[in-house]
């Protein structure tokens, strides 16, 4: 079978629908001439199946003298929506027909029908529940019966082993694969409760009453609903449909008119039914039935799938009549190298099939697998196959596909790469509650259909998030500003007690009254709340129409509609245009997804919408337009693939562990022990185990089969080894087979430089500054040179950061001026001139939490020292009610800092008590102020303590858990300019002006002798017994000119980087050419 592609016609926005004539080979013509009886078509991945599936029914409708007449005549079955309505299509195109009905529908569309037909005129309309809408449901009917048994304990039917399992989500998803299970058998409750006391299974009882009461409150729940419908989930439907069919001996009224009305029905993809739909199948089926399958490709097994009784099924066709098989031997899809690899991996199946054998039309392709160091490379490595393809052989995007075992972090981490390597990708296919940005939106929502109190985590989550635009820092402000205009008496306070932080922040967002500075993200989302609950409130209110309200009102930081933003990010590309163009996918998804909701349920208020996608755990089934597929790599699961091709597919992340995948699915309830009872009838739970085993282990390497088997022409295999990770099994045997046996140390494959313009640039530069043949340096310069004249970001030489001459040389402080440092500031130069010359022109962190606990600490020794009343009882006391303004945390972290900082103030009063005995002079916060030549040095001490000899030491406290090696405080700068000041007798104290002048402080000087006993500093944060101190001796002359010295290079032009042990602490480390990364600043 072959399709001519159409020329390119002119510059259209979207690529026409291709009819192309098709060509068919002899076995495929045997196909089409089939008229009557039953016709059994095998054929392994790109046979044609599917096409010749379309083409049966193209075929029927042309012949006929009526086409209209005839589309009504023939009904298609398919493993999915998306299939079916591509089916649709390609009938519809193909044809030129009108048609009343789809022609082509799943299986589950089809009982849909039944169910609509065989209703009454007074019988409810029927609801069919989605995956996530029945998990939900599940969830639902589960947690009234547990709080019936907290009530009344004699209610529990669940074993109490369980107890806790019953409240996980993962409980909850094997629960309802026993349910669909053994509804797709034809069980009922009551035979699952039977088969339980049969087999032994201790859990099945329990959960057969449980399947009892959820279908009871279905049924209420649909005959209360407001819409008055009748809800019925996925596992039941096939089943009810089979009941309104009547018995093969005495068929009801809607089964003749079915086998009446479809003379021919034809069935794609027969081995991912399960045993119900095949049930549903025989009821209906007429004289002219084609079913197509390779029982090799079925990859719904987990949802009850059975290829491995498609040769009974077969058999048990033959002796109803008429029946023939024919076999399609020709691969279309796959060129040679690729077949051969399939049928490669098919040779270790358990079985024979006759599908296997194919014969490739097309010669060639390329097959290449890759064993990576890491998630990262692998991504990488796939992200320059792709652009190679792309850019070098003309391989459209949207003829490119990565396939992994299930998503995870393996497709994140090749989405990353795509990204920054500029391969355009779809929007992952995820629930919508775990998107970063939609998350957000979905909160607020929630908040304002709500009428549950407002929580603070809920708050600091929308606070810090896009809607809010606040981070860490400006949310310890907004706690500090909130409990400062409380103190101040402009805050509420209700009945003499104050409110905390947290409940201070849900105030102000549920009133909307916020009057403190930097309160704006605490506005944004007060406002966002008032117009989503206007929204919730009005009359016909809709999910769409809160929704909306949030997404037309979201404002950025800058004032800017989020909508805006999102648009305008996503056209500029790159990694944050590619994040904002997924979650403006996902907004469109969301909305969607609540208009479909709408249509379903039209009396629903928002929040039964919001309730059920919020609570979703697994991906609903949305049917969007896929005619025309843009052109963007897709990253997908093995089961998204099925049914689809590409010329070029990487097969990423086959890991031990991870595919194969030989986990037990329902290893708790067992609903596979239960699918094997059904087919072998074994009830020894030993061998049930090793069938179900067995069969896992078979279905992985289908999973592996069919994923492969997507490529047309080139295919990447994929796996990461390292240490705590190795390639599976499946992986070793495609190596093997590509490369030959592998050797004890196993090839890692290098990862070549990315075919991105900005890896182009990069290369070439460094071929520039560092290349040692003259010739190529010269060459690489001239590619740099017309790259620049096409407007290359990077190329162009005037760029390069350490290329162009420096802005000025003169010195920070100009001739004549004065050079003005603090201590701090003296000992942060001499450990790293760049770190301070940059911390000191802003590149510095607002005050964090430990700065906060610090400062608090100096400010109860201050006042020990200064009032001779204050004790360690009175100095707690004051501490813990002023602990909020400290400590914005809470619960058990707040309550830890707060024993640590009591601890601390035990130390600094029981050391103060001690140093007043032998320095009876003490002075807090005492300043001073040096001028030596150019020079000031002024700053403040903690202690200032004098001995009776007039002798003063100088003391630091410090909180930090850890203390300074003792070598290192002999050259303390910091401590030797606080010792100057006492060599030059310029300490004083500052006071309040006592003619109450503001701002004016009244300065009176220290008496000094100039003799110091040196300077110690106290590391009171540590938990030692004994406060650790670092003393350094009396200031020697020496000291003193050193300390000149470094103050007057501070008022340079040259500042060094300098290597140290604080380094792993600096906030301009990226601006540091020293650190990996800050070496980008120098080109």
């Amino acid at each position: 079978m072959r399709g001519d592609k159409e020329a390119a016609i002119g510059p259209l926005l979207r690529a026409p629908l291709l009819n192309p004539e098709l060509t068919f080979d002899t076995a495929q013509q045997k196909v089409l001439a089939h008229s009557q009886g039953t016709l059994i078509v095998l054929g392994g991945p790109g046979t044609g199946k599917t096409t010749l599936a379309a083409e049966c029914a193209v075929e029927r409708i042309r012949s006929a003298v009526d086409p209209l007449k005839a589309t009504d005549s023939i009904l298609l079955l398919t493993f999915g929506r998306e299939r079916a309505s591509e089916l649709r299509d390609q009938i519809a195109l193909r044809t030129g027909t009108t048609m009343k009905e789809p022609i082509a529908r799943t299986f589950h569309s089809l009982a849909f029908s039944i169910l609509h037909m065989s209703n009454e005129i007074d019988t409810p309309d029927v609801l069919l529940m989605s995956g996530p809408e029945q998990e939900f449901a599940i969830r639902e009917v589960l947690n009234y019966h547990l709080a019936q048994a907290v009530a009344d304990p004699s209610k529990n039917y669940w074993p109490a082993e369980l107890a806790k399992a019953l409240e996980t989500r993962g409980f909850v998803r094997e629960l309802r694969d026993l349910i669909m299970r053994a509804s797709e058998r034809g069980l009922s409750p009551a035979q699952l409760r039977e088969i339980a006391a049969k087999s032994g299974e201790k859990y099945w009882q329990a959960a057969a009453i449980f399947w009892e009461r959820y279908l009871g409150g279905l049924a209420l729940e649909g005959s209360s609903a407001v819409d008055s419908k009748m809800r019925i989930d996925p596992s039941e439907i096939i089943m009810e449909a089979v009941s309104r069919l009547g018995s093969d001996s005495n068929p009801t009224p809607i089964a003749q008119e079915l086998r009446a009305r479809f003379n021919t029905i034809i069935v794609d993809e027969y081995q991912e039914s399960d045993p119900a739909q095949r049930l549903l199948l025989r009821k209906i089926r007429g004289n002219d039935l084609i079913i197509f399958a390779d029982g090799d490709s079925a990859v719904g097994r987990f949802r009850g799938s059975d290829p491995d009784t498609l040769r009974s099924e077969f058999a048990d066709l033959a002796k109803s009549g008429k029946c023939e098989e024919i076999i399609l031997k020709h691969s279309y899809r796959n060129k040679s190298v690729i077949l051969d690899l399939t049928s490669e991996v098919a040779d270790q199946f358990r079985s024979v099939a006759v599908q296997r054998e194919r014969t490739p039309v097309h010669e060639g392709g390329s097959a290449v697998s890759a064993r990576l160091r890491s998630e990262s490379e692998q991504a990488q490595f796939i992200a320059y196959q792709f652009r190679k393809a792309h850019l070098i052989d003309g391989v459209p995007w949207r003829e490119m596909a990565v396939i992994v075992r299930s998503p995870g972090a393996t497709a994140q981490a090749i989405r990353r790469a795509f990204a920054h390597s500029g391969v355009p990708v779809s929007n992952a296919n995820e629930a919508l509650v775990s998107n970063s940005a939609i998350a957000p939106i979905l909160l607020l929502a929630k908040m304002a259909t709500s009428s549950a109190p407002i929580s603070i985590n809920d708050c600091q989550k929308l606070i810090l998030s896009e809607l809010g635009g606040g981070d860490a820092i400006s949310l310890r402000r907004i706690r500090r500003a909130l409990l400062s205009e409380q103190e101040q008496g402009h805050g509420d306070e209700v009945g003499g007690k104050k409110f905390t932080s947290a409940e201070l922040i849900v105030k102000a967002i549920d009133t909307g009254e916020v009057s403190i500075e930097g309160g704006a993200p605490l506005l944004r989302i007060a406002d966002l709340l008032e117009k989503a609950r206007s929204a919730n409130k009005a009359k016909g209110a809709q999910a769409e129409d809160l929704l909306w309200a949030i997404w037309d009102n979201a404002l950025s930081e800058s004032g800017e509609k989020l909508s805006l933003l999102w648009q305008r990010t996503a056209v500029r590309g790159g990694n944050r245009g590619a994040m904002a163009d997924r979650d403006l996918d996902a907004m469109m998804q969301l909305f969607d997804a609540a208009r479909r909701h709408a249509e379903r349920f039209p009396y629903s208020r928002p929040s039964s919408f919001i309730d059920e996608i919020l609570r979703s755990e697994i991906l609903g089934d949305v049917i969007t337009t896929k005619g025309q597929r843009p052109d963007v790599v897709e990253i997908l699961t093995v089961h998204s693939a099925k049914g689809r091709e590409w010329d070029l597919v990487a097969v990423a992340g086959l890991q031990d562990g991870a595919w194969p995948n030989l986990r037990q699915r329902g290893s708790l309830l067992g609903s596979e022990r239960l699918v094997e009872m059904q087919r072998h009838s074994v009830y020894a739970r030993q061998e049930l185990e090793e069938l179900a085993a067995s069969g896992l282990a078979q279905d992985e390497r289908r999973l592996l089969y069919v994923a492969l088997s997507r490529a047309k022409s080139s295919l990447v295999v994929s796996a990461v080894q390292r240490e705590d990770d190795e390639p599976s099994r499946f992986f070793d045997d495609i190596d093997s087979y590509l490369n030959g046996e592998i050797s004890e140390e196993r090839r890692i494959t290098e990862v070549p430089r990315p075919l991105t313009e900005s890896a182009l640039v990069a290369q070439l530069r460094r071929e520039v500054h560092f290349g040692q043949v003259q010739p190529v340096r010269e060459k690489a310069a001239g590619i740099l040179q017309r790259l620049a004249q096409s407007g290359i970001a990077g190329a162009d030489v005037e760029s390069w950061l350490g290329v162009a001459p420096m802005s000025t040389t003169a010195p920070i402080v100009s001739d004549g001026e004065k050079v003005r440092v603090s201590p701090s500031a003296l000992y942060t130069f001499d450990e790293c001139g760049l770190r301070w010359f940059l911390e000191s022109s802003g590149g510095r962190d607002g005050d964090s939490s430990a700065q906060s606990f610090g400062n608090a600490i100096h400010g109860l020794a201050e006042k020990l020292a200064k009032e001779p009343d204050q004790n360690f009882t009175s100095l707690k006391d004051l501490l813990n009610r002023s602990w909020s303004l400290i400590d914005s945390n809470s619960g058990w972290i707040s309550r830890t800092e707060f024993d640590r900082a009591v601890g601390v103030l035990e130390r600094v009063v029981n050391y103060h008590n001690q140093a007043i005995l032998e320095r009876p002079t003490i002075y807090a916060e005492a300043r001073f102020r040096v001028e030596v030549e150019n020079v000031i040095i002024s700053g403040s001490v903690d202690r200032l303590e004098i001995a009776a000899d007039g002798k003063a030491l100088v003391v630091d406290f410090k909180t930090s858990k850890s203390a300074i090696s003792p070598k290192d405080v002999a050259g303390h700068m910091q401590m030797r300019a606080y010792q100057l000041g006492v060599t030059e007798r310029e300490f004083f104290i500052e006071e309040d002006d006592e003619t109450g002048s503001s701002g004016v402080k009244k300065k009176t000087p220290i008496e000094l002798t100039g003799e110091t006993l040196g300077a110690s500093l106290l590391y009171v944060g540590t938990d030692h017994a004994k406060i650790p101190d670092r003393d350094q001796g009396p200031l020697t002359e020496s000291d003193q000119s050193e300390v000149i010295a470094l103050a007057k290079e501070m008022g340079g032009s040259t500042f060094t980087a300098t290597v140290n042990k604080n380094c792993q602490f600096c906030a301009v480390s990226t601006s540091c050419p020293l650190q990996i990364e800050g070496r980008t600043v120098i080109g």
